[in-house]
């Protein structure tokens, strides 16, 4: 028997065959794969708002830190010509973009405040916050203390439900869950480190070793008592030798420095 053989019916070869039908196909996909389908464009308010967008976002997120090393103090200007002295170890945050629709600084240490007269200023260090408009305080805001002294003006603080107005040489400290106010706090106690004098009343003994140590970026060795409590001054024109000295006196104590 022989080999059936079949004759196609077209006279067309395969690359005309390809050229006619495939080609034409492949095309017509490329156009939908490569992207050449009528791209629908947005109207132009829609860029605007995105742009509106972006900007607010950035003025927003814009944040200017400024920090005061242990061993030294800084000066701050904000953009309405308020100023904030840092104590050593400290750190001020504010977004200078956004400054004059919200006055607004965050504190971690301690810091005096002179603030020029205008919108509500305030001052937050953690769920602590401090109010004025126009005036000259001093925060104390470390692990385990929290404390304002209004020297000038008057200050509103606020923590919690609890609230406290302030006015000159009046102090407002949070003890535990309670906040406690006090009148005529003596500057030096309060807002004299700008000038580098330091004076303590019936203060816990680390809490006066930790701000010779922030003040002078030494390391005293631990393990003296931690009940003591320490009255006295000292000014930083000293040397940190002769500072613990005058503080271990009373106590008996001899103070180490471990390093710088």
């Amino acid at each position: 028997m022989e080999p059936v053989r079949i004759k196609p019916e077209w006279a067309k070869s395969k690359e005309e065959i390809w050229k006619d039908v495939f080609e034409p196909l492949m095309e017509q996909k490329g156009e939908q794969g490569n992207g050449k389908t009528p791209v629908r464009r947005l109207p132009f308010w829609s860029y605007a708002a995105i742009l509106l967008a972006f900007l607010s976002l950035t003025i927003h997120l814009y944040t200017v830190t400024e920090k005061a090393e242990r061993g030294e103090h800084a000066e701050i200007g904000l953009p309405d010509n308020s100023t904030v002295t840092l104590n050593a170890g400290s750190k001020l945050s504010y977004k200078p973009l956004e400054w004059f629709i919200l006055r607004k600084a965050t504190l971690e240490g301690e810091a005096c405040f002179e603030v020029k007269p205008g919108s509500r200023f305030s001052v937050q260090s953690g769920s602590k916050r401090v109010y004025v408009l126009g005036t000259t305080f001093n925060v104390y805001a470390r692990p385990g203390k929290y404390c304002v002294t209004c020297l000038d003006g008057q200050v509103e603080v606020s923590i919690g439900k609890g609230t406290a107005t302030l006015t000159p040489g009046m102090q407002a400290i949070w003890r535990g869950e309670k906040l406690e106010v006090g009148k005529k706090a003596a500057f030096t106690r309060t807002a004299g480190w700008m000038q580098g004098k330091f004076e303590f009343t019936e203060t816990p003994l680390p809490e006066v070793i930790a701000e010779v140590e922030r003040q002078y970026d030494i390391h005293v060795m631990p393990g003296y008592r931690q009940d003591y409590l320490y009255t006295g001054n000292f000014s930083k024109t000293e040397r940190p030798e002769g500072v613990l000295e005058i503080i271990g006196k009373p106590f008996g104590i001899t103070f180490n420095i471990l390093g710088r």
